[in-house]
């Protein structure tokens, strides 16, 4: 029987995807937004995902929603818009408040709240890269001890049943296959079992520095990740559409269409762009941004030069994508196609964070558009999923 999981804050369902395809099983998910847990029960049809508020809904509650209080994994992302750059400058202008009083910063205590009721083999709290250092690294030691204190009492007597498998890594999507950099924070912790788990190694080469890094597989590219999606405009409303190639397809091309019907591919929707992007798109290269335009182009669509000098980005067809961000639910401008004078696709922008194609994306543009921009790579999920197997697998071999 495959082991099974529960994922918290689990979003359209990225990080579940890719632990599927490593062999696990999603028995129950949770998600703040209804449109989104929609997404999350289409795509994982033994999932007992609910919508609402981890904060009002106690971990008894969820294991009889489930049906059982066993899992072998929880895997999770609690919100991070404090723990990242972006994040802090846009609260504090909205609140006036210190970041550090965020209500949202404390969510990571609901998920070990679960961690403390189900006490699985082994669980990951995936993160921004900044949750290690923001507050001089005040939250982070905080988890580290909440989590090391589990399995003792409340005065703090006896052994802690969990170690946190240190150093906590920062691992970078690029390095697993997907067409995207993308570096997040991966903290694992398992039960004291004398079995340590290892992170996965990278298999393709982007930026490395190592001698051995260069022999692997050349990393993913934009060109390798949509040169076979269907032909559309700016504006585009048909969904489900026939791919625009069918031979000499990449190996990441036939990774993403394998449990499909092999015809056709849906969520192929795109935003229409406003008719001043539309004249100075022409104008950019591949790679450019905004501050790289003529003052005279940039004034056909002007933006406060000192705070959106990349507000408008041309992918690269032949490197990785940058980092989706949920921000190409709103325009679109920092992921302008390679070759053509228009933003992304909802399936575009599926394929660079790595989606398979079957993996359908519930709601209206915007909503798709962020479900996609917020999710962690499924090709990095697999990866992360496929150490987790190795170290439960060890732990049986072992007789624990």
């Amino acid at each position: 029987m495959a082991y099974k999981f529960i994922d918290l804050f689990c979003g359209a369902g990225g990080f579940s995807k890719g632990l599927e395809m490593a062999g696990f099983e999603c028995i129950g998910g949770i998600e703040l937004k209804e449109v989104i847990s929609k997404t999350h029960q289409l795509n994982h049809k033994k999932s007992k995902t609910i919508f609402g508020d981890i904060r009002e809904v106690p971990p008894e509650k969820f294991a009889e929603i489930i049906g059982t209080n066993h899992v072998d994994v929880i895997i999770g992302g609690p919100p991070c818009p404090t723990f990242s750059t972006i994040g802090d400058a846009k609260i504090r202008s909205v609140t006036g408040k210190p970041t550090s009083e965020d209500p949202r910063n404390q969510l990571f205590l609901e998920y070990l709240k679960y961690v403390d009721y189900f006490r699985p083999d082994i669980f990951v709290i995936e993160n921004v890269p900044n949750f290690i250092t923001k507050y001089k690294g005040a939250i982070f030691n905080t988890a580290v001890e909440i989590i090391e204190n589990i399995g003792k009492d409340d005065e703090g007597n006896g052994e802690g049943i969990y170690e946190v498998e240190k150093p906590v890594q920062v691992v970078n999507a690029v390095y697993y296959g997907v067409p995207q950099t993308r570096r997040r924070m991966m903290l694992v912790a398992h039960k004291k079992s004398g079995v340590k788990f290892s992170y996965p190694q990278p298999t393709h080469f982007y930026d490395q520095d190592d001698e051995d890094s260069k022999k692997l597989k050349p990393c993913t590219t934009v060109q390798d990740a949509i040169g076979d999606l269907p032909d559309i405009t700016d504006n585009w409303r048909i969904s489900e559409m026939p791919y625009s190639k069918n031979r000499g397809l990449t190996e990441f091309q036939k990774i993403m269409r394998a449990s499909g019907n092999g015809k056709t591919v849906k969520n192929n929707i795109c935003r229409m762009s406003n008719d001043r992007a539309k004249r100075v798109f022409p104008h950019m290269a591949q790679g450019s941004k905004y501050m790289d335009l003529p003052p005279e182009i940039r004034q056909i669509l002007p933006f406060r030069e000192d705070i959106f000098q990349d507000r408008l980005k041309r992918l690269v067809l032949k490197e990785p994508s940058w980092t989706v961000i949920a921000h190409i639910g709103m325009d679109g401008y920092m992921y302008i196609h390679p070759t053509e004078n228009r933003t992304l696709s909802v399936r575009e922008a599926a394929r660079i964070q790595s989606f398979p194609d079957d993996f359908e994306f519930v709601g209206n543009q915007q909503e798709t558009y962020v479900q996609v921009g917020n999710a962690v790579p499924p090709l990095l999920g697999k990866a992360i999923g496929e150490s987790l197997m190795t170290y439960l697998e060890a732990n049986i071999k072992g007789g624990n």
